[in-house]
Order: C-alpha cells, then structure tokens, then sequence
C-alpha cells in the first residue's frame, strides 16, 4: 500500500484558495518580469552598491587592495563614476564575487540583477516548501507581493546590493535545521559569514540552540573559506580588511575622514542610528536631548544586550517545551526550531550599527514564516499587527523628509523600518517560547513529520 502523504497543511483552508493564490502569484511573477526589464532598459539601475562590490573583487583578483580608497578611487575614474562606497566586506567575498569581476562591468550588473531576480523568485516559489510551512500557498503570496511592490526590494535591485542572496542563504540554512542536517547547516552559515559577516551570529545562536556538530562545522567551513581567500590574495589585504571591520563599531564609519557617517545617516534603520538622531547633535535631525556620543553608544549596548537576552530567555522556554525527537536524519526538527532560528536571523539585523532600510529583503524568509504558519489568522488583532508589520516593511518611504526631524517624527518616522523588524522579532520568539502551533498539531506531531518524500511502497 501506498504510505500516508506528508503534508503539513490547514486543514480549515478553503478547498479552492490555493489555486486562486497560486494564480495571483503567477501573476505578479510576470509583472515582476516585466518590471524588471523595465529598469534595464530604462536605464534605471544605478548599481550604487553593486560598484564597489565588483570594484572590490576586481581589485583583490589583480593583486591589489580594496580597502584602501585610492585603489577604489582608481577603479571608479576608470568607469567614469561619479562616486564610489568603501568596500566593508571580507576578502571572501571578493572571492565569491570573482567570476563577476571577470566581466565587463555593465555585463556583470545585468548577469547581477537577473541572478538576484531569479534567486528572489526561488526564495519565494520554494522557500515554504523547503521549511514545510503549513500554509505554503498564503507565504508564497506574501514573498511575490513583496518582491514585485516592497520599496526596500526595489532600492535591493536598482543598488545591486547582497541582501538576496543573503535571504536565500538563510532560507537554505533554515531548511538544513529543519531536517537536522548538521554539515549542510554548518555549510551555508560559513557561506554566509563568507558573504556577508554579520552571519557569524548565526553560527553561535546554533550552538546555543545545542547545534553543536553544525556550529562546529561552521567554524570548520568558515576557517576553511579564509584560508583559502589568504592563499588566493595574501595575508596583508586581510589585514587591513579588519582595520576595517574595528571601524565599524556603534557611532563609527567607514571613511569618515571623507565626511562619511553611515551610522547615523537617515535611511540606517539600527537602533545605534535612532539613539544618535535623539540623543546627539547631528546633521540629520534635532535631537531631544544633546546627551552625547558615548552616551548613545552605551544605551544601543543595553538594546542590543536586551534583543539577545529576549532570544536567550525563549530559547531557554524553547528548551524546557521541547520534544526530544527520535534520533534519525528523516524526521524534521519541531516548528519552534525553525522559529527561534528565523529569530536569531532577524537579531542580526538588528544588532549592527548599520541596519539599511533594503536590508528587510533579508527579513522575507521570517516574514512569509509569519503568514505560512498562520499565526496571522488567530484571531483579528493578530491579523492587523501582521499586516501591520507586512505593509511597513513594503511601502516606500522618504526616511530623510523634513517632517520626519524632529520631535516624534524621528523614531516614528524616520525609523519607520525598524519598528515592524522588532516586532516580528518579538512575535517570533513569543511563538518560539511558547511552542504554539496554531493549525491544531502539537510539536509531537511537527517532529515526527518526514522531511523527505516517502518512496510508494508495494506490499
């Protein structure tokens, strides 16, 4: 006889929504197309972020520093650009990015774009089966929504920024916890650090999650990714690549002998950001109260201490509620697993001194995880606090407009993007600590779901 199918859905869902969801997101794929050939054409890609991504890897792959600004300099008068960022990543992603910066820039921004177009779609299409979310159809509704109208993703793509393939990463690694693949976990949170180095978060919230095996091999993979990046390019341009990480810090910028303050600037959503447009005299707002540089920098310290001992107190209640599974690699970890992960992804974000607004890109995966678990759908004031947070993570915003710089303005306003971040934070801790599974199943039922598709079985 055949064995019982493995599906993890609501059983309350009407019997023709999926297809009319399924619709719609065919749909707004299409719009998203053509959109995004729109741009191109356009001439509406202004590859901002993508400049100094590639400048940097062709730099590194010609033997040279990106982190010293004539070098960058040098690159962008050679392209005729009118300006040009820092390069703030590690060499490994230079390495990474070396295939791009075998091409001729315009070529490698368009193959850029259509990768990030295409992995955002992947994300979206089969990010909630990967993590078996209960209500698949609504999560890929919501993941098509916000990559044809968010701002945030727009600003993603007409920049050539990372934050994509940052999203994919986590969903990939999210994926690996749910089916307690421990090297494949270890595996993408390496990539991820390589990528983009605020991951390396993820791989100590995993072993505080008693992942220990992927943690350690994460650590193994990302010792392994450095020293190949030092073989390829040499120790000295990894030193200066963390004289560059140490400027970085709360109330510090890259290049500020330039005239630089990334930290503060109106569009970085960080928390850091905030406190300093309250709490110090700077260009962008009147504060409430001049009380000084160190003075915020020492209250964003308490924030971000307080963000991670939130995490660790519902992991702690994670810990306590949890059902041990029994000991194979085809039975998926429990919902709150997965839950408290997309948490410490958004912790992240949150935690940096640099938060930019199309940094929600990296939020999708928890977003749809919100809507695909139907912990919206408990009840009306659930509703309006997910679409709350759904629609400020989306709508454009002019976070630098006049009215926004003084008074409530400011942390209202101007901070508009970080507010629905920790409060999609919170609701995934919560939901973490309390081992809620709003469809009726039990986390006894979550973990004894298989992850894998059963072969048919003849008898």
């Amino acid at each position: 006889m055949p064995s019982q199918s493995n599906t993890h859905s609501d059983p309350a869902a009407p019997r023709g929504g999926p297809y009319i969801l399924r619709g719609i997101v065919v749909v707004l794929m299409g719009v998203s197309l053509v959109l995004g050939i729109a741009m191109l054409r356009q001439g509406g890609i202004h590859g901002n972020d993508f400049k100094h991504l590639w400048a940097g890897a062709f730099l590194l792959d010609h033997g040279r520093s990106p982190y010293q600004a004539d070098q960058l300099f040098r690159v962008a008068a050679s392209q005729r650009w009118a300006a040009m960022n820092p390069y703030v990543y590690l060499p490994t992603t230079g390495l990474l990015m070396r295939p791009l910066a075998w091409m001729r820039y315009h070529t490698a921004q368009e193959v850029w774009f259509w990768l990030n177009w295409g992995l955002a779609w992947a994300v979206v299409l089969g990010g909630p089966g990967l993590l078996r979310m209960r209500r698949a159809d609504l999560a890929r509704l919501v993941g098509a929504v916000f990559v044809t109208a968010a701002f945030p993703f727009y600003r993603q793509m007409t920049a050539g920024q990372m934050n994509v393939v940052m999203a994919a990463l986590l969903v990939l690694a999210a994926a690996a916890l749910r089916r307690r693949r421990e090297p494949a976990l270890g595996l993408v949170l390496a990539l991820g650090f390589a990528w983009k180095i605020s991951p390396a978060l993820l791989i100590v919230l995993a072993a505080l999650m008693g992942r220990w095996r992927a943690a350690l091999w994460g650590l193994g993979f990302s010792a392994a990714f450095i020293l190949l990046s030092v073989v390829c390019f040499g120790w000295p341009v990894h030193r200066e690549a963390l004289s560059m990480i140490s400027e970085m810090g709360y109330g510090r910028s890259t290049w500020e002998a330039l005239g630089n303050d990334f930290y503060r600037d109106p569009f970085n959503q960080s928390p850091n950001a905030l406190l300093h447009h309250l709490l110090t005299e700077n260009p962008h707002s009147r504060p409430w109260s001049a009380l000084g540089p160190a003075f915020a920098n020492g209250l964003t310290w308490l924030v971000s201490l307080g963000l991670l001992a939130a995490w660790l107190l519902a992991a702690r209640g994670w810990r306590l509620n949890r059902v041990r599974p029994a000991p194979h690699d085809s039975q998926c970890a429990s919902d709150t697993d997965v839950a408290l992960f997309l948490a410490g992804t958004l912790l992240m974000l949150l935690a940096p001194s640099l938060l930019w607004d199309h940094y929600c890109v990296q939020a999708l995966p928890a977003l749809m995880w919100l809507f695909g678990q139907g912990l919206v759908t408990r009840g009306p004031a659930a509703t309006v606090a997910g679409l709350a947070i759904a629609i400020l993570l989306t709508i454009p915003w002019l976070h630098q407009a006049p009215w926004w710089r003084e008074g409530v303005g400011i942390p209202v306003m101007m901070s508009l993007r970080l507010w629905p971040l920790i409060g999609l934070y919170g609701w995934l801790l919560v939901n973490a600590a309390r081992r809620e599974n709003p469809m009726g199943a039990t986390d006894q039922g979550a973990s004894n779901i298989r992850c894998e598709p059963q072969r048919r079985q003849m008898t």
